[in-house]
C-alpha cells in the first residue's frame, strides 16, 4: 500500500472516499460544514434523516455534488473534542476504515482534523490513520481461486493520502511511516499464524527470521542452533520437545543493535514457536488439534515486532529468541513419566506431553539470561485455562517484578491491546512439585492452569531479571472479527513489544 501526504484545497481532492472526522456537537463547522455548503446542504439533511451526531463509531457514506471532485464522503464520528483520545480516535478510524473496506474502496484520502482541545496530536493522527487502515485491509493469505462457488476477490486498499489544509510537518511524515512500518509487522504475525503447518515447517520459520534479519541493513544478526547445536549447548526441553517429529527443530536468536550503538538495557523477547502441536502422546482430540498451527503466534509475534522495531530504528538493543519445532508422536517422542534436564539444570518430570510450550520457552529464557538481556517477555499461546480468565478480550500477564508489569500493561493500552495482570499466588507454586525432579511439567487437577504454567516458566525467569510472561492462547485467534482485528490469527502482542521498545528507547543509554 502506497502512503502519501497532500496539501491542496479541498474541493479539487480527487479521491474514491474522503475521510472526513466529525466531532459530535460540531457538525457545523470546518469541513463538515464545507462539504455541506458545496452540496447545498444535502449532506446536512442526510446526517438528520440517518441520525448521524458524531458519536464516536458513527459513519456516513455520502455521494457529494459535483462541485467536490471526491467520488464519495464518509464522515466518521470522532465524539466531543474534549473527550477525544487515541483510543477513541482508534474507534472511530476502525469504523471509518470498516465503512470503506465495505464499499470496496481502494484509495482513500484522510482529511486531517483540528486538533486544538484534545489530547491527540496530529502526529498520532497521521499514525493511527496508516496503522488502522493497514489492519483493517489485511486479508488472510488463503488460496481461493476466482470464480469458484462464487467467489471474487475483495479490491484491497492500495494508497492511502492523508489531506492537510496546512503545512505537512517531519512529525506528521514520521508518524505515517511509524504506522505503516507496524501495520507492515502485525500482517506478517497474521499471515505467519495463518499458514498451514505444512508450510511454516520449522525450517520454514528459520528461513523467515534469516529473511528479516538479511532484509534489516545489517542491524540485526541472526544465529540459528540446529539440533547438533542444541545438543551440545544442554537444550534438552527443546530437544524433547522437537525430536518426535521428521522435522528438523532450532532455536533462533536474533540480535537487533540500533544504528546509534548498542544500549545498557537490553530487552530479551522470547516467543514459543511451535510450529504444530500434536500433544505428543497425550493426543489432543480432532478439535483441540485442529487449529494448532498457530501454537506459533507467540513466535510469530516476536519475529514481526523485530522487524518493526528494525524498520523504526529505535535506539534500543533487543534481543529475541524463538524455537521452531513441532511436537508429534512416533517412537522417537517424548513420553509422559520421562525425565527432563533442562539447560538451567533444573530437572522436569513428564507429567503431560501437551505441556510441551513451557518446556521450549524455559530454556530459551535460560539462555537469555546468559547472553545477557536485562528485561524479558516471554510471548506464547500456552494454556487454554487463560480464556477461562479473559475470554478473547485480553491476554494473561503474569510477572515478577511490578513495575514492569504496569509499564508493559501501559504500553499494551496505548495501541489498544488490553492484559490482564494475574496475581501468581505463591500458594500456587508448588503445584509444580514433581517426586522424582525438581519439578513437572504441569500444576496438576487443582486448577489455576495459567498461573502454574506462569510460575513453571517463572521457575527459569528467576527472581533478579525483570520478568514478564504474556498468555495469549486466548486473544491470539477468534472466531470473530473484533476491533482491528480480522476472525483468524490477529498479531496480537506485536504492537506492544513494539510500543514497549519505544518507551525504553526513550531512556536508553550507551552500553
Amino acid at each position: 500500500m502506497k502512503f502519501n501526504t497532500t496539501k491542496r484545497a479541498f474541493a479539487q481532492v480527487d479521491t474514491a472516499a474522503l475521510l472526513v472526522p466529525s466531532f459530535q456537537g460540531e457538525s457545523e463547522t470546518g469541513l463538515c460544514n464545507l462539504i455541506s455548503t458545496a452540496g447545498d446542504g444535502a449532506i446536512t439533511n442526510q446526517a438528520t434523516l440517518e441520525k448521524f451526531t458524531g458519536a464516536v463509531g458513527q459513519t456516513l457514506l455520502h455521494y457529494p455534488h459535483k462541485s467536490l471532485a471526491a467520488k464519495r464522503v464518509i464522515l466518521f464520528g470522532v465524539g466531543e473534542r474534549s473527550k477525544l483520545t487515541v483510543a477513541s480516535l482508534r474507534k472511530a478510524m476502525t469504523a471509518a476504515f470498516k465503512a470503506a473496506r465495505a464499499a470496496k474502496i481502494n484509495e482513500v484520502t484522510v482529511a486531517d482534523a483540528s486538533l486544538s482541545g484534545t489530547k491527540v496530536s496530529a502526529a498520532q493522527y497521521a499514525e493511527l490513520a496508516a496503522t488502522v487502515s493497514g489492519l483493517i485491509d489485511y486479508e488472510i493469505n488463503h488460496n481461493k481461486t476466482e470464480g469458484v462457488l462464487g467467489y471474487a476477490p475483495r479490491p484491497g486498499l492500495e494508497e492511502l493520502r492523508l489531506l492537510s489544509t496546512g503545512n505537512v510537518s517531519s512529525k506528521v511524515r514520521k508518524g505515517l511511516a511509524k504506522g505503516r512500518a507496524i501495520a507492515e509487522a502485525v500482517n506478517l504475525a497474521r499471515d505467519l499464524s495463518n499458514l498451514p503447518a505444512g508450510e511454516l515447517t520449522p525450517t520454514a520459520f528459520v528461513e523467515e527470521a534469516k529473511r528479516i534479519a538479511d532484509e534489516s541493513g545489517g542491524l540485526i544478526s541472526c544465529k540459528v542452533m540446529n539440533p547438533d547445536d542444541l545438543a551440545v549447548l544442554g537444550a534438552n526441553g527443546i530437544i524433547n520437545v522437537g525430536k518426535g517429529s521428521d522435522e528438523p527443530y532450532y532455536m533462533v536468536e536474533l540480535v537487533y543493535t540500533p544504528p546509534t550503538g548498542a544500549t545498557k538495557d537490553v530487552l530479551g523477547y522470547v516467543g514459543k514457536a511451535v510450529t504444530f502441536d500434536s500433544g505428543g502422546y497425550d493426543l489432543k482430540p480432532a478439535d483441540g488439534m485442529r487449529h494448532m498451527k498457530r501454537d506459533m503466534s507467540g513466535g510469530g509475534a516476536v519475529l514481526s515486532a523485530l522487524q518493526a522495531i528494525a524498520n523504526l530504528r529505535l535506539p534500543i538493543s533487543v534481543k529475541a529468541y524463538m524455537a521452531p519445532v513441532e511436537n508429534m508422536v512416533s517412537g522417537r517422542a517424548f513420553k509422559p513419566g520421562d525425565r527432563i534436564r533442562m539447560l538451567s539444570g533444573i530437572t522436569v518430570e513428564v507429567d503431560n506431553t501437551d505441556a510441551e510450550g513451557r518446556l521450549t520457552l524455559g530454556d530459551m529464557i535460560t539462555y537469555a539470561r546468559r547472553a545477557g538481556v536485562t528485561h524479558i517477555v516471554d510471548v506464547a499461546t500456552l494454556t487454554g485455562a487463560i480464556r477461562q480468565v479473559n475470554s478473547d478480550v485480553a491476554a494473561g500477564l503474569f510477572s515478577n517484578n511490578d513495575a514492569f508489569a504496569k509499564r508493559l500493561k501501559a504500553a499494551g493500552e496505548r495501541v489498544g491491546e488490553q492484559y490482564e495482570v494475574l496475581t501468581m499466588w505463591p500458594e500456587l507454586r508448588d503445584n509444580n512439585k514433581a517426586e522424582m525432579s525438581d519439578l513437572k511439567n504441569t500444576g496438576g487437577p487443582a486448577g489455576a492452569g495459567a498461573t502454574t504454567a506462569a510460575w513453571f516458566v517463572r521457575q527459569f525467569a528467576g527472581e533478579e531479571t525483570p520478568w514478564i510472561h504474556l498468555d495469549i492462547a486466548s486473544v491470539a485467534f477468534r472466531d470473530r472479527e473484533f476491533g482491528v482485528d480480522p476472525k483468524g490469527s490477529t498479531g496480537f502482542s506485536v504492537q506492544t513489544l513494539v510500543e514497549l521498545a519505544g518507551e525504553f528507547a526513550k531512556g536508553s543509554k550507551p552500553a
